[in-house]
Formats: C-alpha cells, structure tokens, sequence
C-alpha cells in the first residue's frame, strides 16, 4: 500500500486478506484460534494509519471472525473465548499504542516546524543586521552625493531644472526608505514592535507601484485597485506593511508576464481588512502551496525565497494572516488580514 492510499480502505484490505488466509488454514486449524490472523491487520492498519483506521479494523475482524467461525464455539469453547480475550488485549493495546505514536509524530512535526521558523529567523536576522552595517555608510554616502548635485541645479534653468531636482528628490526618499526598510527588518526579528498607525491601503499601494516601477517592474502589468472605504484604513507599520505589499505585487507582476492585469481588491469583515492580490499568471504547483511561506520555496526569478516568508513574519507580528491559493480561472490569489483602524 502506498501512503496516499484511504486509511479506512487499506485497513479493511488488511482485514480482508487476513480473513482470506484464515480461510485457507481451515483445513488445518479448524474453528481453532478464529481471530489468529486478524490481529496481524490490525497492528498494521493502527501502526501505519493511526487510530480510527485501527478501530475499523478491529470491529471489522471481531465481526467477521465470530460470523465466520461461530460454529467453533460449540466445539472448543473455552479455546475460542481465550482466543477472543487474547484478541481484544491485543486490539486495544495496538490502539492505545497508535495513539501515543501520533501524538509523538505531531510532536516531533510541530518540533521540526518550530526549529525550521527559527533557523529562518536567525538566518534573516543575521542578514539585516549585516544589511544595516554594511550598507549604513554607502547609503548615506549616496545621500550625500544626492544633496551635492542638489546645490549643483542652481546652475540649471527652467524645465530641465526641475525634472533634475524632481529625479533627486525621488531618489533621495528611495535611499530613505531602504534604510528604514533595513531597519524595521532588524527590529521585527529581535521582536520589536514597530510603530503602528492609520494607514491608508490605496494610498500604500500607490507607493509601491512607483517605487516598483521605478526600478523596472510593473511596467507592462496594469494594476487595477478595488478597495472601497470602509476596508480602506488599517493599524499598522506603514513600512512594513508596504514591503508586504513590493513582494506580492513584484511577484504577480514576474507571475502575470505579457501585459497580463494585477488586481489588489479588499473587504471588510469583523474589525479586519482582507487583502487579495490576484494574478494571471500560470499558478502555482501544487506541492508547493504547504510550504509557500516557510522560506524554502526558490524564488524562479533570481531571488533567495524569503520574501514570502518576510510577509508572514510581518503580518503575524501585526496579529494578521496569510495564504495562497489557485484561482479557477487561471492565475494565483494571495490573501492577507490586517486589523482595520478604529
């Protein structure tokens, strides 16, 4: 049997086989030791599926076992009730001992998926921290170079002036807004709550998309908005909750290649703000939809593959959530929730 096979069908095939076997030995056992073989199913059906498969098999083998061989009473009973004790002990014990084998592989599964967390939050930890070191100088270097060029527009005129001073303006806030992006990414895995405050999702989004546009992406990909009102303001790091939204809409923009829509659409429900960014693209495989966020799904653009897992960082500090799923229609929709502003 392989593992994706039904629990309850693989443990009544099991109890299956053992009857037919037990049928073939008649003629050298008899009425003799009627539940011999059905135990046999039983260990297999609760040691490999757990419990509930294992009970079905034992009521099944008890059933067939006393409708098959009832007549083994008349002649050897005190044989058959031994045998019946003996198979009844040894049913329960294997139930009892497929229960604590579960509940010890979901022990061990939660332990694996608490240490895998960690490793992924110490790993981006040690990255921002070297981010923030090692890119403090340049970028402030960078900004510095920034405002030279500023004073140096004083010898421009008219039009070309400002588009000048307009480009150095803008790359000025980017060089900002990565050192507060590297920043909050150092706080959020030290555990450090961000600042939170009314935010607005429309106002958010248009951030992005200039800043993604800016950088080259997006640009073929129109993004069509639908957030209406009351699911418009949230509570929360404005920063982080924007690098939330770069990576979903950089990734539905690299997934939607060839001009194909982006749709950032939201509702209220019950005090939250649920999110969807929806994409054309080809989907996503299903083997990968479990561990989407864990971090060890590769980027197929270049990427490490933690951006996904960023994400659910940041919203889970936030006391929000964050799933995937293949639209029917083709195309991938990611979902997030964020409290709503009071």
């Amino acid at each position: 049997m392989k593992d994706t096979d039904h629990p309850f069908v693989s443990a009544a095939v099991f109890v299956l086989i053992a009857y037919l076997v037990r049928l073939g030995l008649n003629p050298l056992l008899g009425h003799r030791a009627p539940w011999l073989l059905f135990t046999a199913a039983i260990v297999l059906a609760a040691g490999r599926y757990g419990v509930r498969p294992g009970l079905l098999a034992a009521v099944l083998s008890l059933v067939l076992g006393m409708l098959t061989f009832v007549a083994g009473i008349a002649e050897a009973r005190a044989e058959t009730i031994t045998s019946l004790a003996v198979f009844l002990f040894v049913a329960a014990a294997m139930l009892v001992f497929a229960a604590h084998l579960k509940a010890s592989q979901e022990r061990t599964l939660r332990l694996q998926a608490e240490l895998q967390q960690a490793n992924t939050r110490s790993a981006v930890g040690a990255m921002a921290s070297t981010l923030a070191h090692e890119l403090n100088q340049p970028l402030a270097a960078a900004s510095n170079y920034i405002a030279a060029c500023k004073r140096l527009t004083a010898r421009l005129d008219g039009e070309q002036k400002e588009a000048v001073v307009a480009g150095l303006t803008e790359s000025e806030a980017q060089i900002q807004r990565t050192g507060a992006i590297i920043r909050h990414a150092r706080d959020l895995v030290r555990n450090v709550a961000g600042n939170r405050e009314r935010v607005s999702l429309k106002a958010a989004i248009e951030r992005v998309v200039v800043a993604l546009q800016a950088g080259g992406l997006c640009r073929s990909n129109p993004i069509r908005t639908d957030i209406p009102r009351e699911a418009d303001e949230i509570e929360a790091n404005p920063i982080q909750i924007e690098q939330v939204l770069m990576n979903l809409l950089r990734n539905a923009c690299q997934a939607g290649e060839g001009a194909q829509e982006v749709v950032v659409a939201a509702l209220a429900e019950d005090g939250w703000s649920e999110v969807e960014v929806r994409d054309r693209g080809g989907g996503i495989a299903p083997e990968q939809l479990a561990r989407l966020f864990s971090g060890e799904v590769q980027s197929t653009h270049g990427g490490l593959g933690l951006g996904l897992s960023i994400s659910r960082t940041i919203l889970e500090a936030h006391g929000g959530s964050i799933r995937a799923e293949n639209n029917a229609e083709g195309g991938a929709s990611f979902f997030f929730r964020l409290p709503r502003a009071g």
